[in-house]
């Protein structure tokens, strides 16, 4: 589902100087109101530019905070300078009845005021939307590893998307703070994630974890590539997998191919 939008910044107030310079971060509370763990996938999605002061390559800092994991700093951001969809590097699991706050902050290389006059000024915007989705987890071992949803209905969670910025004065000092809160694409803090479809999974190829396919697209024999390739495009289709960016990806790699949703009647 579509969350809410976003917009990372750390650059002057205005152009015209004298003017506080920004640093303003996303926040997302995920709140899992079900009685069991759910484990969410989240993405950013955003114009692809060649920029590289205005992509979330490289430029962000993920913080995962989740009653008894604090301040977890092994989440980032995955995707190329020039993609338009990027994806924390792992699901955000959260415990029954348990809520998670998500932080997207600018990272270096900007500078924070006062520097020493040689690096270049804070000069970072970048802005989209993000989604989260419950995706289906594989189970079993070998021959008998299948997708299988988390859920057999939608899961009930509350969202709570925030900008939060603080102002840095010509000396350095914080003179402010401010947050405010998004408008969610539901329109209700309490809403419901579908979940993910199961399905089959050709044995060893795919590791403990929701659909990727550039985690297995390494592996595939040569000799069978036709058989492993309609098996990968299945799963893809159970998974609710982003085909724009998977495209992009197929793009980027100079391969002659994308996939299309059909609807199949019977």
């Amino acid at each position: 589902m579509n969350v809410s939008t976003f917009e990372l910044i750390f650059k002057p107030q205005s152009p015209i100087p004298p003017a506080d310079t920004v640093l303003q971060g996303y926040f997302l509370n995920i709140s899992n109101l079900e009685d069991v763990e759910l484990r969410f996938r989240v993405d950013f999605v955003t114009s692809s530019v060649t920029d590289p002061t205005r992509t979330l390559a490289d430029n962000t800092v993920v913080i995962v905070d989740v009653a008894g994991v604090n301040n977890d700093f092994t989440f980032e951001l995955l995707g190329s300078p020039a993609a338009n969809s990027f994806r924390l590097n792992q699901l955000v699991t959260i415990p029954a009845h348990a809520t998670a706050k998500i932080a997207v902050l600018p990272d270096d290389p900007f500078p924070c005021p006062p520097g020493d006059g040689t690096e270049d000024p804070a000069d970072y915007e970048a802005r989209g939307y993000v989604t989260l989705r419950l995706p289906a987890l594989i189970e079993g071992i070998g021959a008998s590893q299948k997708f299988v949803p988390q859920l057999d209905h939608p899961a009930r969670v509350l969202l709570t998307p925030q900008n939060r910025a603080v102002y840095f004065g010509e000396d350095g000092a914080i003179k402010s703070q401010t947050q405010a809160a998004l408008q969610l694409a539901s329109g209700q803090s309490e809403t419901q994630i579908p979940a993910e479809m199961g399905g089959f999974v050709a044995p060893d190829l795919l590791p403990a974890d929701a659909f990727d396919p550039s985690d297995v697209l390494g592996v595939i024999d040569p000799d069978r590539a036709s058989e492993r390739l309609a098996q990968l495009v299945a799963l893809a289709a159970t998974s609710g997998i982003d085909t724009r960016a998977f495209n992009a990806s197929l793009r980027d790699a100079g391969i002659g191919m994308a996939l299309e949703r059909r609807t199949i009647k019977s």
